[in-house]
């Protein structure tokens, strides 16, 4: 597992949002299984059902999204990656107090950079600037290639 895949990332292939075609060619462009962190787990739930609640997409596309989900769960598309939760969230404790100030990444933000880093991936995928940063400056190669 060299490619660590944001949760935002992952999102667009449940639930179609801007860039769900770039995130989408991103993910087939690498062999399964992906990396999918109890954090994965947690967001991508909050997320699909986050939509539901805000009228962005209904209850028959959440359950249908989440459904997908698990099934690819269960096909091994995506598995948990051997790591230390505790030291993730220690290493990611670390990050914040050397970065946040400079990168102004959010707390679970640096917490996927951390997990990435600490699960030997050598290449991190966000369209979050702040997090791509973060990811970049600690040696990361980040994707895809933006242009401000």
């Amino acid at each position: 597992m060299r490619r660590y895949f944001d949760t935002a990332v992952l999102l667009k292939i449940y639930v179609h949002e801007e860039n769900s075609d770039n995130a989408i060619a991103l993910i087939r462009s690498v062999l399964p299984p992906l990396p999918f962190s109890h954090l994965h787990r947690l967001e991508m739930t909050n997320a699909i059902y986050l939509k539901a609640g805000r009228k962005e997409i209904t209850s028959t596309q959440a359950r249908t999204a989440l459904s997908l989900l698990r099934s690819d769960l269960e096909a091994g598309f995506m598995v948990p990656p051997d790591y230390d939760l505790a030291g993730s969230f220690h290493y990611a404790e670390e990050l914040a107090e050397r970065y946040a100030a400079k990168t102004l990444a959010r707390s679970l933000d640096i917490l996927h950079v951390a997990m990435a880093l600490g699960v030997g991936c050598t290449e991190f995928v966000s369209f979050d600037r702040r997090q791509r940063t973060l990811a970049k400056g600690l040696g990361l190669k980040v994707l895809p290639r933006m242009t401000v």
